[in-house]
């Protein structure tokens, strides 16, 4: 007999009534006549979920997510355990075991933008050179807006997190390609980057034994300004298909790529993003030499 899996998958979003203002969170739901929701990019989650499960040849719990059906048991699950009528934010953490049991959990986070949850654009570097003169949609029919040059649909570019590349590698895995409860080479990376709280703002790369290239963050999808246009990490080397990365790669506010440790500079600008805080601007930190 084979013996259970010592691991659950799990995925962590957003509860957050200002998302009941956003017509896009509920564009990709897989119901007809879908309600304003105040979980973030639900569907996204249900398939980072079903993926995993898939991977891992789950039955049980492909059964219990799969379809319309299984987005209303998830969602089911989340109204029934979650006050929906408190104005308070919440992370909210949803486990799925190989029997195909659902565990919710929560906890309160602070406020944030809505155009930090759904941004038109991630803002280029300050530092990128301006662009030539061409006709924007973005503009009403202006120049293009230069790096400098705020969008009232911007991410909050105050207070950037510090972005530290580990100094250790870690050999990618089905435990890095997909979401689950073992997780202790983040735990150490974090560790090593001095993050000794889930809420601190401040986030590790992890960088695979791959020729150094960069994964992901810790808890995050990563962005860098490479070539004219921000690139995220592709699956292949080794990190996440993160909710929302994918939905940054769908709206081609980035593209994917290779992005190597060692063409990081000290204050470079980037951005971070998960399922619980949006898009986050950064500045990489690079260890003194």
């Amino acid at each position: 007999m084979s013996q259970d899996p010592d691991f659950q998958l799990f995925t962590s979003l957003r509860y957050d009534p200002i998302l009941l203002q956003s017509p896009i969170n509920i564009q990709s739901w897989p119901l007809s006549s879908p309600a304003p929701s105040p979980f973030y990019m639900l569907p996204y989650h249900r398939d980072r979920l079903l993926q995993a499960a898939t991977h891992f040849n789950w039955p049980s719990a492909i059964s219990s997510i799969s379809g319309p059906s299984g987005f209303e048991n998830l969602l089911h699950h989340l109204t029934t355990t979650i006050d929906t009528q408190s104005s308070t934010p919440l992370r909210i953490r949803v486990l799925l075991s190989h029997t195909g049991t659902l565990t919710i959990e929560s906890n309160p986070v602070p406020a944030v933008p809505l155009s930090n949850l759904f941004p038109t654009r991630l803002p280029p570097p300050t530092t990128s050179p301006p662009p030539q003169p061409t006709v924007s949609a973005l503009t009403g029919g202006a120049l293009t807006l230069g790096p400098t040059d705020h969008l009232p649909g911007d991410p909050d570019l105050s207070n950037p997190w510090p972005i530290i590349p580990d100094p250790a590698r870690t050999q990618p895995s089905s435990y890095t390609l997909y979401k689950t409860t073992s997780r202790s080479m983040y735990n150490i990376a974090r560790e090593r980057a001095g993050i000794k709280e889930m809420a601190e703002k401040k986030e590790v790369l992890i960088i695979s034994e791959k020729e150094g290239e960069i994964m992901e963050g810790s808890l995050t999808s990563v962005f860098f300004w490479r070539e004219g246009k921000w690139r995220t990490p592709g699956v292949e080397s080794g990190g996440q298909v993160g909710t929302t990365r994918r939905w940054a790669i769908e709206r081609g506010l980035c593209t994917e790529g290779v992005v190597k440790v060692e063409s990081l500079t000290e204050g470079e600008e980037c951005w971070v993003s998960n399922g619980v805080r949006g898009f986050i601007f950064g500045k990489v930190q690079l260890p003194p030499s």
